[in-house]
């Protein structure tokens, strides 16, 4: 079974511009928009990488990873937290994240070619 990237964020407009990126080059994935979503996908599913945002409307990304690691631990998973602006919340939630594992961070406007490079290393393609 091919391992889908998972992209885990609450914001379309983004969500939109991501998929593309994996419409176009061909690639498996799912998506969540909740951390409630995110858990009851990954119960189902290796992934191949993850795509965190570290704030969601229903869990900070570093609780979330911490459930995913905790509940997927017959593996390890690639995670690239996406970063807004590093504002006091952002930061507080990335000191929690980086110990429990690791976790590369991407800094958001996200460029195609940041995505394209990630995903040809990480993801499975289709057919």
């Amino acid at each position: 079974m091919k391992k889908p990237i998972l992209l885990i964020n609450d914001d379309e407009e983004l969500v939109s511009q991501v998929t593309k990126v994996l419409k176009d080059g061909g690639y498996y994935y799912m998506t969540a928009a909740t951390a409630k979503e995110a858990l009851t996908q990954a119960s189902g599913y290796d992934f191949a990488l993850i795509l965190l945002d570290l704030k969601l409307p229903d869990m900070d990304g570093d609780q979330l990873y911490g459930k995913l690691i905790e509940s997927e631990s017959h593996y390890v998973v690639p995670v690239v937290a996406l970063v807004d602006s590093l504002d006091s919340q952002e930061v507080q939630v990335v000191n929690r994240l980086i110990p429990q594992g690791t976790v590369t961070l991407l800094s958001k406007p996200l460029k195609t070619e940041w995505l394209e490079d990630l995903f040809s290393r990480y993801g499975e393609k289709k057919g």
